[in-house]
């Protein structure tokens, strides 16, 4: 009898010890905060930083609404774009986990790019990064330039100021003998986005079809163009070289619109 009542209040013993273990688990999983839009509202109304409410967005559950009318009422509470986007993509990556979850370990479930476009003719000012001559330029040479301003698409930055676009050297020829200038000209290629991704450039706002002008709407004649409105007066230079001296400003334009993932510049 004796040792049934010594086995029986070791059993409750270990019950209790296990409870006590047990229940501190289960109050932090009932205490967990899941964030909704109107959590986040409130962050933006207390005036918390665009990187704080980001932060919290990524590393706390969540429960969000990111209908149409739901993205509406947040931006019309200050929510920036970015914390909108972060929003979004936590969203999505819940939603993956909770199918994930349902079907076999080696799953995966993709996730819809959150897709923002780099309008055509958008205007990038950028900035020679060293001297160029017709007397020591050589055709199919890569010329480097600096952009002097931040490229936006919304709140989003996706070219950063000091990025680099890249030119070619299409025809370089030293100044010659009986009074024959040099000639140098340069066509725009590309600039590097955030994301590591490459946008095509041109030098001209419009593009127009057809013969020369067609030839043309990707490319920088520099006697002609880089140094507008003063390029009447280097053009009548017989018998020099075309120099153009480092830090020489142009602006050039987004050649097409181009489709971007806005995650990948989001986490930048």
């Amino acid at each position: 009898m004796k040792k049934l009542l010594s086995a029986s209040l070791t059993v409750l013993l270990l019950q209790s010890v296990f409870c006590l273990v047990l229940s501190p688990v289960g109050a932090l999983a009932q205490t967990q905060e899941v964030l909704t839009n109107q959590a986040i509202i409130d962050m933006v109304k207390s005036r918390f930083s665009e990187g704080i409410i980001i932060a919290k967005i990524k590393s706390s559950r969540n429960s969000f609404d990111t209908s149409a009318s739901a993205l509406q009422s947040l931006k019309k509470n200050g929510a920036t774009d970015a914390i909108m986007m972060a929003m979004m993509e936590s969203s999505s990556n819940t939603s993956g986990q909770i199918n994930n979850s349902s079907t076999s370990g080696n799953s995966t479930q993709s996730v819809a790019p959150i897709e923002i476009t780099l309008q055509d003719q958008t205007p990038i000012k950028l900035r020679l990064s060293r001297n160029m001559s017709s007397a020591d330029a050589k055709t199919g040479e890569t010329v480097d330039f600096e952009v002097i301003e931040d490229i936006k698409v919304g709140d989003i930055v996706v070219i950063q100021r000091g990025a680099i676009a890249l030119a070619t050297v299409t025809n370089a020829k030293p100044k010659g003998r009986m009074g024959k200038g040099g000639k140098l000209d340069i066509v725009l290629d590309s600039v590097r986005l955030v994301s590591g991704e490459k946008a095509a450039l041109r030098a001209t706002k419009e593009t127009k079809g057809g013969g020369k002008t067609g030839a043309m709407t990707g490319g920088i004649i520099a006697s002609s163009i880089l140094f507008f409105p003063a390029a009447p007066f280097f053009l009548l230079m017989k018998g020099k070289d075309i120099a153009i001296p480092k830090g020489t400003e142009v602006t050039a334009y987004v050649n097409g619109n181009i489709s971007l993932d806005a995650r990948k510049f989001n986490s930048r």
